[in-house]
């Protein structure tokens, strides 16, 4: 097994240089540490955990907690998520350890023995919901944690988000100026910050167009296929006058909108126009819609290294601070929206 002497002997550099470099402190040069990480893993070394911990303090391991189960169609946004997390942070030296609890488990008494156990130098939240018990927990605690979301509107802790309330926003507004004014959204499940922030931007984006807010055109739940085809046909049928637009959170409720859409003899855009969020996950393209699904844009992957460079900022107090981050989205417009007939 290839050792830091053998790097150093191999680099012709001290033990100390090449340690300083794999572990990415600041007085070392982007050069050297390119050096010894090409090496390292030309030579097949990997960082001794147990070692780490005794001079550092720390496990070199960081958790990510998820409810429930992964085997339901909603879930298929999570398996890209958690693979995207665990590859960045083994490329920074962390084991990702993905911990799974029944669905209902009270959360303050998983963290609490998560944190008690030493196990984990720190922890990735996902699925943020409003006034979020795992932040106010990990806050009080001092325990490095990041957020994939924000809790809060001035939030303290770390976090890595997209514009939930402008992508709203900027979809109300394109459809209004294309003349729209019953306008439905299929949304997430009540709760989450995601899914509140696009109610918020919907509401001030019809406010801004003079448009009454109608809550009958709202529909929450489950973000995939089967919600989006019962909650369209049941809208359609149950409203009058019916919308002449739908929002959709993802494309998987897009896929879902133009199979009921198509099931009630109505035509995109014709009839209906259709505007969804994509997260650009890799099982679904948005430009294969027929017609070409309308989107904001904003892919998952995006974010995958921004957090983990952010957890590991907070973790190692050698390394620079990587502040959080809310970042922009992309309006890509296709064939699925035009002026209402």
């Amino acid at each position: 097994m290839t050792t830091l002497k053998d790097l150093s002997r191999h680099l012709g550099l001290s033990v100390t240089q090449v340690s300083r470099a794999i572990n990415d402190h600041d007085d070392v040069s982007a050069s050297t540490k390119e050096r010894v990480r090409e090496a390292a893993k030309e030579l097949g070394y990997s960082v001794n955990l147990t070692a780490r911990s005794l001079v550092t303090g720390r496990t070199g391991m960081v958790c990510l907690i998820r409810d429930g189960h992964l085997n339901l169609p909603e879930h298929t946004s999570g398996f890209e998520v958690i693979s995207g997390l665990s590859m960045e942070f083994s490329q920074r030296g962390y084991q990702f350890n993905l911990q799974m609890t029944p669905e209902g488990t009270d959360p303050v008494k998983v963290y609490k023995k998560a944190v008690a156990s030493g196990s984990f130098d720190g922890f990735i939240l996902t699925d943020a919901t409003v006034n979020d018990e795992r932040v106010a927990l990990l806050e009080e605690l001092g325990v490095p944690f990041v957020v994939h979301g924000r809790v809060g509107e001035d939030p303290k802790h770390a976090y890595f988000d997209i514009d939930n309330y402008g992508v709203a926003l900027h979809q109300v507004r394109h459809l209004t100026t294309l003349g729209h004014k019953r306008i439905g959204l299929l949304n997430g499940r009540d709760g989450y910050v995601y899914s509140e922030s696009r109610i918020d931007g919907y509401k001030d984006g019809l406010a801004e167009a003079g448009i009454a807010f109608d809550d009958r055109l709202i529909r929450s739940g489950p973000m995939i296929e089967d919600q989006a085809l019962i909650s369209t046909i049941a809208m359609f049928q149950d409203i009058d006058p019916a919308p002449t637009a739908l929002i959709c959170s993802n494309i998987l409720l897009a896929k879902g909108a133009y199979h009921a859409l198509s099931a009630l003899n109505l035509s995109i855009p014709q009839d209906v126009s259709v505007i969804a969020h994509d997260d650009v996950l890799s099982s679904i393209r948005a430009s294969a819609f027929y017609p070409a699904l309308t989107v904001t844009k904003s892919p998952f992957e995006d974010g995958y290294s921004v957090i983990a460079d952010i957890l590991c900022s907070r973790i190692d107090p050698s390394q620079k601070d990587v502040e959080s981050v809310e970042v922009p989205f992309k309006f890509i417009e296709r064939a699925s929206t035009d002026k209402p007939a």
